[in-house]
């Protein structure tokens, strides 16, 4: 649904806010799609729960934007030590029309480490 304004050139669209729902259902399918991706595994480990979720929205037409906290586990190659857990922010972009994820990645140490990039 949009607003409209009038503009010289007629009217221009402003985005209608996402809804919690909508923003919960993103997070859901980005989380599933972290879960099932073996470079993520490799990369960061196993996603293991959602910390916080940071914000949510549409910055354009049909595109839904959501940032979350996330925590993910990485077992150790040497039996008996653990990484323990890594906490990364994860940023997606969504198409709401189809539900594809259109950008996805996760900084590690909230933003002070590398970025991993899904390949979409």
């Amino acid at each position: 649904m949009f607003t409209l304004l009038a503009s010289i050139s007629g009217f221009v669209p402003i985005f209608s806010q996402i809804t919690q729902a909508t923003a919960q259902k993103a997070v859901q399918l980005v989380t599933k799609k972290l879960k099932a991706d073996k470079s993520c595994k490799q990369e960061l480990g196993t996603l293991t729960k959602i910390n916080q979720v940071l914000g949510y929205g549409s910055p354009k037409a049909n595109v839904i934007a959501v940032r979350f906290e996330a925590s993910f586990n990485k077992p150790s190659t040497i039996k008996g030590t653990d990484r323990g857990i890594m906490r990364g922010q994860v940023k997606a972009s969504i198409a709401e029309d189809s539900g594809k994820i259109i950008t996805c990645s996760v900084f590690r140490d909230l933003g002070w480490g590398r970025t991993w990039d899904m390949k979409v």
